[in-house]
């Protein structure tokens, strides 16, 4: 006796376009041109094909159930807080220089974008970057060569040249790549795409690829946000390690979903021994499987008849030999009782959340979680994953107003508030106790408490501790300067009032 296993379908394996390709170097391409005073230079206008298919990568967000969530919370928790102004020197004396600085950047940032807000953008490009690996941000400037709006461009229509490096007039060099965006490949022959240049790339380059005067180019500028080295052409999803595992748990749940659509529901199986069904009884398990339930289909008995079926000679008394047999068998026990694969499942949202570095809370799974392990969880991703990345956009966002020549306030991504509200009153209870706190010493953190700027005390008193003060009835301090004169104002003379109590006691 011999046996085989018995398969169905079609042995599978990782489509092609998902894993990594060979960089296609198109028709090489050169750009010669004289600069102002004679100088020759020459540009690798060249472009690399990029190792993924950038629109394949963009896909596999959409057929994911972890890969989607775990964007988002990039998204959210880096650029999602909207950006602001903040002075990189000490503010104690502020200036009218000082204040004209700040107001002046204010209003650019929040002009950076006309159609939508900036902020918007941000999200847009941070969001490309995670599911591409890379993002391109276009720098607009006015007719006085200063940045005055910014935009987001589809990465999976961008194609990046070879390394440039560029000589500038200051006796440094630049490395520069300039980038083609084109979304009609069918069309290539007509349609040679829109060319870009890096940012602050002095090359007068026009938009069809070709070389104006100094001065007179019409591309504008990019910045290429990519995950990786910055020497290489483009970027790498951080989730490029666990792809085959994402690709392999959309398959298991269109396998589980095929099985409610396609798959077979047999309970049981009747098997007759030397008999068979009569055809009323043929009929009547008909019915009965084709039954639609409710209350009328309740409580139903299933009655089979059976004619006997034998040879000739069982006249001869050979009949028990042939005695007819109805039974019926429970396949229950081989039929699929739950989804497949679940602990593949689970594998692979860990394997993702390992990628990003993310706590499972980030992504509403928080079932093992307490109060402490979570704010524990979040301040650990705050110092580790989120705040890097905030200051790496923050200083890109700043290089676009070098030409401004801004030297006290700079542009800051705000930040969620994890002030742990039960640690900082575990240390300010003996610190009072001992009188060991001044007034000015809690200003900053009853500001992040109530969420509003609050000016420390005028006076040298209110830098001592709390002993040596003198009511503020007899002193004739203003409060509406210490705690402004809107509605949070009594809140914060509580608080402060409370925090008086307990250093009497």
């Amino acid at each position: 006796m011999t046996s085989k296993i018995i398969s169905g379908g079609k042995s599978g394996k990782v489509p092609s376009e998902y894993l990594r390709k060979k960089t296609v170097i198109e028709k090489r391409r050169s750009l010669k041109f004289k600069k102002q005073g004679g100088v020759e230079e020459a540009r690798d206008l060249t472009l690399l094909s990029p190792p993924y298919d950038m629109t394949t990568l963009k896909s596999i967000s959409e057929i994911s159930d972890i890969l989607q969530q775990c964007i988002e919370a990039y998204v959210q928790n880096i650029v999602g807080f909207g950006m602001d102004v903040q002075y990189n020197v000490d503010d104690s004396n502020e200036t009218p220089e000082m204040k004209t600085e700040w107001a002046r950047l204010t209003d650019l940032i929040n002009g950076l974008s006309v159609e939508r807000p900036a902020k918007e953008v941000l999200e847009e490009i941070l969001r490309n970057m995670e599911q591409c690996g890379n993002a391109y941000m276009e720098v607009i400037r006015n007719g006085a060569g200063e940045v005055v709006g910014i935009d987001s461009i589809l990465p999976e229509y961008m194609t990046a040249s070879k390394l440039n490096r560029v000589s500038l007039d200051d006796g440094t060099t630049l490395k520069v790549r300039y980038y083609r965006y084109q979304d009609n490949a069918d069309d290539s022959a007509r349609n040679q795409g829109i060319w870009f240049k890096s940012y602050q790339d002095p090359t007068p380059l026009n938009i069809n690829g070709s070389v104006a005067k100094d001065g007179e180019g019409t591309a504008t500028e990019v910045i290429h946000f990519k995950i990786g080295d910055f020497i290489k052409p483009y970027g790498i999803p951080r989730y490029i390690g666990p792809l085959i595992k994402i690709l392999g748990n959309r398959k298991a749940d269109e396998l589980n979903y095929r099985y409610f659509t396609q798959g077979r529901h047999v309970p049981l199986a009747i098997t007759l021994e030397n008999a068979q069904l009569t055809p009323e009884s043929e009929a009547s398990l008909q019915g009965y499987a084709n039954a639609i339930g409710g209350e009328e289909n309740q409580h139903k008995f299933l009655l089979l008849e059976a004619e006997k079926v034998s040879p000739a000679d069982e006249m001869l008394g050979m009949d028990d030999k042939y005695k007819p047999a109805i039974r019926i068998e429970r396949l229950a026990d081989i039929l699929q009782k739950d989804a497949l694969f679940l602990e593949y499942d689970q594998s692979t949202i860990n394997a993702v959340l390992s990628a990003f570095r993310l706590p499972p809370v980030y992504v509403g799974l928080s079932q093992d979680y307490n109060r402490a392990t979570v704010e524990t969880a979040k301040e650990l991703t705050e110092e580790q994953v989120f705040q890097p990345r905030r200051e790496s956009i923050a200083w890109r966002l700043n290089q676009l107003f070098v030409e401004y020549d801004f030297r006290y306030a700079e542009v800051y991504l705000k930040s969620s508030n994890l002030t742990n509200m039960e640690d900082i009153k575990a240390i300010l209870d003996p610190a009072i106790n001992a009188k060991a706190v001044a007034p000015n010493d809690l200003r900053d953190l009853l500001s992040k408490v109530l969420n509003k700027p609050l000016e420390p005390f005028d006076g040298d008193e209110y830098n001592y501790p709390m002993e040596t003060i003198q009511q503020p009835q007899s002193t004739g301090i203003d409060l509406s300067k210490a705690y402004g004169s809107n509605n949070l104002s009594e809140v914060a003379a509580s608080v402060r009032r409370m925090i008086r109590r307990a250093s009497d006691d």
